[in-house]
């Protein structure tokens, strides 16, 4: 089967091929990832559980012991430029099963957060990081969601920031103070 293509020749180059290379290792990343995600990937032997218990694997070229493998041999680059990096639903199903109790969503949080302060974010996450600051929601309550929920007698808009609006402040607080919100703009802005 052939490696997906990225349309980045470097990076199509070093797929087609699976032999590891010591000079482009960066232990400090294993470590940084480390000390972010409090996870021992180097507890991973690879089983596939993981992957297996993924559900986005089926439907996309997502494989998380991928990015395992990368955070133990300090493969920074193609951890963090590989789009498939941000398909992860964060539903925690790989750290759940993993036979070794290693939590290989943290590892792809951290990997995430890495990314992010080297501006490598898809433009949805950026929409929704505004989203959230407009309205405290990745997908914001809407006519439709609305009047479906009066028609299960349930109250128009949910017991959130959109029921409680005064609660935004807070929210956006936070989205400031991590400087997320100016991060995103400049980011789609270029």
């Amino acid at each position: 089967m052939a490696a997906k293509s990225y349309n980045n020749p470097e990076l199509d180059q070093k797929l087609k091929d699976s032999y590891y290379r010591p000079d482009d290792s960066n232990p400090e990343f294993s470590t940084e990832i480390l000390k972010t995600s409090r996870t021992l990937a180097n507890m991973c032997y690879q089983c596939g559980t993981c992957t297996g218990s993924c559900p986005s694997a089926p439907r996309s070229s997502y494989r998380i012991r991928k990015f395992m493998r990368r955070n133990v041999f300090g493969l920074e680059n193609e951890a963090l430029t590989d789009p498939d990096l941000w398909l992860c639903t964060t539903c925690y199903s790989c750290s759940d099963r993993c036979p070794r109790d290693i939590a290989p969503t943290d590892v792809i949080m951290a990997m995430r957060n890495l990314a992010f302060k080297r501006d490598i974010v898809p433009k949805n996450f950026l929409m929704t990081v505004k989203l959230i600051y407009d309205s405290g929601h990745g997908v914001p309550n809407n006519d439709a969601n609305r009047a479906a929920r009066v028609r299960l007698g349930l109250e128009a808009d949910p017991p959130t920031t959109h029921k409680y609006t005064e609660y935004m402040e807070g929210v956006r607080k936070i989205i400031d103070s991590y400087n997320l919100k100016a991060d995103a703009d400049r980011i789609l802005g270029e």
